[in-house]
């Protein structure tokens, strides 16, 4: 029988993943908002150029808050930390919902995306901290299932309110969060990591659910012992890019938020109702809502499926699809626009756009579009865990705002079909990079992924240099 029971590890995950459905949420927003500054619902006089940097700002304010996120979760934690998000968030939201000018548009936009940096930062370090190894995974992947709630709520009611009523949604998303991250429990890690055993003793023991204190201190011997020697390093980011340690992980996470972010998940969820508006199979709000529905579904099963399968099966298994459903919207634009079939054949083969983009939702949302973040948190130990998620993100970010940005000119240029080619290029690319690159971690403590995964370069540089004191004998 087990000594231990999970409860509080299952609640405080699950609350702390719900930071994320703000980030779903602003992410989304512009879908249903573009459609009414174009109608002249939102009363809002705005040009596409300005529209564009309304959408893509968000990622250049998640940019700057990757390093406050980080230098918050130094200092204050990571509960504080995802308590602190929703200052920025609250603040965006309400700029946004009562002005109409541009300029301040983008100004609340930053903000958003500030708090949505600092989430990206924390979130998955304490989720993956809090959680034994048999959950970790699935525990993590309900980030990806709340980050699709966010999404779902906007596409499902965004359409149908007033412009007013959408940028409340957003607004009331902090407040719901601030309330339910107020009890969680701080990362026993952190605690170990500024030398208070006491204080990471008494909430190991909340996590783990059990008074039996022998079990919990052979436990936290192990981790002390790990955080102790990962401590003796330096926490910069100049020690994170020189240590030839940690140089694989920056290789396997690097690649792994290229495909993330240049797969196309962000044109998709900003423009999603405009992509469907040049389709007649469906509208583009009813297109929205059965997109919403999918991902979400597709995300919670993946929790699930997550715990029996390994991660590079599944994003192996993932990033296909992905691109196979990116091949499928190309070839539509491809028809229309460059071949400009008959108006009969297209219309045989409008149901391209909807199978391809809930195709890539499903396929997304069960591998790529959230194991890099838990990747991510594993790969690398204690002392620069934080600045390798917040470098990480930082690289997210500016994936994120470049492709939100030349989305618009690139089309225009060249076609949609380029522009959906292009991520399934990306993805094609990728199923080599995970087959030969990205190790397993299913069923492994965070010790013994760092451990395997440091191992390889220090071994590496070992037959490096005996290989030239044989060259030089």
């Amino acid at each position: 029988m087990s000594q231990t029971n999970r409860k509080v590890q299952y609640l405080a995950g699950v609350c702390a993943a719900f930071v994320f459905t703000f980030t779903g949420a602003t992410l989304s927003w512009s879908s249903p908002a573009i459609p009414k500054f174009k109608n002249g619902e939102a009363n809002i006089v705005i040009s596409d150029a300005e529209t564009s940097w309304v959408v893509s700002l968000h990622s250049a304010g998640a940019l700057f808050g990757c390093y406050v996120g980080q230098v918050l979760d130094e200092k204050t934690g990571r509960r504080r930390t995802l308590i602190g998000s929703a200052v920025p968030a609250v603040l965006g939201a309400s700029i946004m919902m009562m002005t109409s000018m541009p300029w301040l548009m983008c100004v609340a936009r930053f903000l958003m995306g500030l708090a949505t940096g600092i989430i990206a930062v924390v979130t998955m370090i304490y989720v993956t901290e809090i959680s034994d190894k048999e959950i970790r995974g699935s525990l993590g992947m309900t980030i990806q299932v709340m980050n699709n709630l966010g999404s779902l709520t906007v596409y499902g009611i965004g359409p149908f309110v007033s412009y007013t009523a959408l940028n409340a949604i957003l607004l009331s998303i902090p407040i719901c969060y601030v309330l339910l991250c107020s009890w969680i429990p701080e990362s026993p890690y952190y605690h170990l990591k500024n030398g208070r055993l006491e204080a990471a003793k008494k909430e190991y023991m909340r996590l783990k659910g059990t008074k039996n204190e022998k079990l919990i201190e052979d436990d936290l011997s192990v981790i002390r012992a790990h955080v102790r020697e990962s401590m003796e390093n330096k926490t910069t980011l100049k020690e994170l890019l020189t240590n030839m340690k940690y140089r694989k992980a920056i290789y396997i996470v690097i690649g792994l938020k290229l495909l993330q972010y240049m797969t196309g998940i962000l044109v998709i969820q900003s423009y999603l109702e405009s992509i469907f508006r040049e389709t007649s199979f469906m509208t583009g709000p009813i297109c929205s809502i059965v997109y919403g529905f999918v991902q979400l579904g597709a995300g919670i099963c993946a929790t699930f499926v997550t715990r029996w399968v390994g991660r590079r099966i599944l994003m192996f298994t993932s990033c296909l699809g992905v691109s196979i459903a990116m091949t499928l919207v190309g070839l539509y634009f491809f028809l229309r626009d460059a071949m400009q079939v008959t108006p009969e054949t297209l219309q045989a083969v409008s149901w391209l756009p909807l199978t391809g983009i809930v195709g890539f939702n499903v396929l997304y949302a069960s591998g790529i579009g959230n194991l890099p973040y838990v990747m991510q948190a594993e790969l690398f130990p204690v002392n620069v865990k934080g600045v390798a998620s917040s470098t990480a993100t930082m690289l997210a970010c500016i994936l994120g705002f470049v492709v939100t940005k030349c989305y618009q000119q690139v089309k225009d240029a060249f076609g949609d079909h380029v522009v959906f080619w292009f991520f399934a290029a990306v993805g094609y690319a990728g199923l080599f990079f995970i087959y030969f690159c990205v190790p397993e971690t299913n069923s492994k403590t965070l010790e013994e992924v760092q451990d395997n995964i440091q191992r390889q370069p220090e071994a590496e540089a070992l037959n490096s240099q005996n290989d030239d004191k044989v060259v030089s004998s």
